[in-house]
């Protein structure tokens, strides 16, 4: 999966746990949320996935979407619950967030009569259970300097495991009751970020 990224400059140093951390948060930087999810999820599920991004804030991205073949509208909704990150050196950084991804169709409403909807996508019908998971990630970033002393790239070796949550459903209910608090998925990514500017 290949996808653009975009990073900005912070104004506070990010939490952590490591006595050894800098005490300024000079030359800190903290991912641009909204661009980096649409962009993810224009890259995982077509180009013109996204239909329009109607919240951000530094906790939660609603996103109003409608995967190629899919036939139909939803909305997601991400809300960070947990977060927590490590300084280890000058090239490494280590990060964790738990995040609660509630997706259901999406319904009609006049905060979304100014998208690009298809009229061969009709919204679905709002009586239709969410969609609800947590999603633990977890990342240890290094970054990669070239022979001027700049970062010309940084790696990332990612676990990201996936958690049911109790669901009206009673289905989905049962499912959850069966993991026990367990993951019911748990995939490793190695990631690249590559400098383009």
């Amino acid at each position: 999966l290949s996808y653009k990224s975009r990073f900005i400059p912070s104004s506070s140093t990010p939490g952590n746990s490591n006595n050894n951390a800098p005490s300024s948060a000079t030359n800190t930087a903290i991912a641009d949320r909204e661009y980096n999810v649409v962009e993810i999820a224009k890259s995982a599920m077509g180009a013109n996935s996204i239909l329009d991004v109607p919240l951000v804030t530094p906790n939660k991205v609603s996103v109003i979407l409608s995967p190629d073949g899919a036939n139909q509208i939803f909305q997601a909704d991400l809300i960070t619950l947990n977060r927590r990150s490590e300084y280890i050196s000058n090239c490494d950084f280590h990060c964790s967030e738990v995040v609660r991804q509630i997706i259901a169709p999406a319904r009609s409403s006049g905060n979304n009569k100014n998208m690009n909807m298809p009229p061969q996508q009709p919204m679905a019908p709002s009586r239709s259970s969410p969609l609800l998971k947590e999603i633990e990630t977890t990342s240890l970033y290094t970054a990669i300097k070239g022979e001027d002393g700049s970062v010309k790239e940084i790696i990332c070796r990612q676990r990201s495991a996936t958690f049911l949550l109790p669901s009206q459903d009673p289905i989905g209910f049962k499912m959850y009751e069966a993991t026990r608090g367990r993951p019911i998925d748990c995939r490793f990514y190695d990631v690249v970020y590559t400098k383009r500017v």
